[in-house]
């Protein structure tokens, strides 16, 4: 174990959290202040990978998100493996950041962290998921300010999935479109706009019928946007990954995928409202 680069109390930190890490995630992959690809400058103090499409790196350090990690944060993003990161400090650095200003950006920015007392014990004050998947709260939130409370509601608990699941998440996501096409159907079906028979047809056709009728005219960009989501990923979210390389594309697809469609929930949502019709979401 080396960490000769850091101070006696950083060097404590550091041994303590490696050997959390190592009890959480295993040993596999272990690396010691090396550089974890030629394309990130990043050197993270250590470095595991709990399985073959995940790495877990740590930086040392009490001053909090360090410019290392803010310069980093890119590289690791677009990288071809899912790489979650985490800063290691003291309690004592934690507990004394004013007002948590400093935490809480690196919450936002998708960070994890890990203290050590000054009794040696090591815990995980926040966790956290490959930086390439991070939504912060805040972009979620600005995001959904056009959907109606239960609309917020409903994404919301697709958000909670998706912090642990992308896949899942975004399939839940996708429900949520599916249940406004829906419902923009039965309403177009119960003003005469479409027959019966288009309520019984797979949800890209149900779109296409919609988007022939002269009354989604001015509706079709939304329309559009939908019938590529059904296109684009559908699939995506169930696909499993054989490889580091395709962990991190579809990670960036879900990603893609679940801003997307919370983008088409805002525009089916306000044609339904400029159509006068009512929006009654059925979710299994």
């Amino acid at each position: 174990m080396s960490f000769d680069t850091l101070s006696p109390r950083l060097k404590d930190v550091a041994t303590r959290s490696l050997n959390f890490c190592r009890s959480k995630y295993g040993v596999n992959g272990l690396r010691i202040e090396e550089g974890i690809h030629d394309s990130i400058l990043w050197r993270p103090s250590f470095f595991l990978k709990p399985s073959r499409t995940k790495i877990v790196a740590v930086e040392v350090d009490d001053n909090l998100y360090p410019n290392s990690l803010k310069g980093a944060a890119h590289e690791i993003g677009h990288f071809d493996f899912p790489i979650s990161v985490f800063q290691a400090c003291s309690l004592e650095a934690y507990l004394n950041d004013p007002n948590h200003r400093s935490v809480s950006v690196l919450k936002k920015h998708g960070f994890g962290i890990i203290t050590v007392d000054s009794n040696g014990n090591a815990a995980m004050q926040h966790n956290c998921i490959p930086l390439a998947q991070h939504i912060s709260p805040d972009e979620f939130d600005r995001r959904i300010q056009g959907l109606t409370p239960k609309l917020k509601v409903l994404f919301r608990t697709a958000y909670d999935v998706y912090q642990t699941n992308e896949g899942q998440g975004l399939q839940e996501a996708g429900q949520i479109v599916e249940a406004i096409v829906t419902s923009l159907a039965e309403e177009a079906h119960r003003v005469g706009v479409v027959p019966a028979s288009t309520l019984a047809k797979p949800l890209a056709f149900r779109i296409d019928d919609l988007y022939g009728k002269n009354t989604f005219q001015n509706f079709r960009a939304a329309l559009g946007g939908a019938r590529q989501f059904v296109q684009d990923f559908r699939n995506t979210a169930s696909h499993p990954a054989r490889s580091a390389k395709e962990a991190a594309e579809k990670i960036r697809k879900c990603k893609a995928g679940f801003l997307d469609a919370i983008g088409i929930a805002v525009k089916l949502r306000q044609a339904t409202h400029d159509l006068g019709y009512h929006l009654r979401m059925h979710i299994a």
